[in-house]
């Protein structure tokens, strides 16, 4: 019997539809900082997040919806994720409390450059980490705003702790 899914609304941000297991953070993400390592050279492991200050270290986002509540670092965001989507090694879609233009940017681009994009939901309430865990099944759609969520019966269902 599948389990029934939760659903969150949201405000889109970018349209498309995309599926996939949660990657889900507390701690507000720098693209800038994680993404663009050397040990990041490499097409396999360039979706790793390398800052080693943030709990979701040595995470690989690709194919993955990230959650998380906010991006922060420098305008070179959205480079960065413009290099991830339109390779194909960037996350499957985003939901995330607050966006902003660094975020978007570099999807959009992609989209336009590429023709790659990912769906991105803003989700500003205060219990979106208590709905979406890690490797719960999420469905995306930047068009409605619509996030789905499946609950995981894996062992890794849980939340990284917010850093210090």
């Amino acid at each position: 019997m599948a389990a029934a899914a939760t659903r969150l609304s949201g405000r889109p941000v970018l349209p498309g539809r995309a599926s996939g297991p949660a990657l889900v953070t507390r701690d507000p993400i720098n693209f800038t900082a994680a993404l663009t390592k050397i040990a990041n050279v490499p097409l396999r492991r360039r979706a790793e997040l390398r800052d080693e200050h943030h709990p979701l270290f040595g995470k690989n986002i690709a194919g993955r919806v990230l959650v998380f509540p906010s991006c922060i670092g420098s305008t070179h965001t959205g480079l960065v994720l413009l290099d991830l989507v339109s390779k194909g090694r960037g996350p499957a879609g985003l939901v995330v409390q607050r966006s902003d233009s660094l975020l978007v940017s570099g999807i959009v681009l992609s989209d336009v450059w590429f023709h790659r994009s990912i769906p991105i939901v803003e989700y500003a309430g205060d219990d979106l980490f208590a709905r979406i865990a890690d490797e719960d099944t999420v469905e995306v759609d930047g068009t409605t705003g619509e996030v789905s969520v499946v609950r995981s019966t894996g062992a890794a269902n849980h939340v990284q702790p917010r850093s210090a």
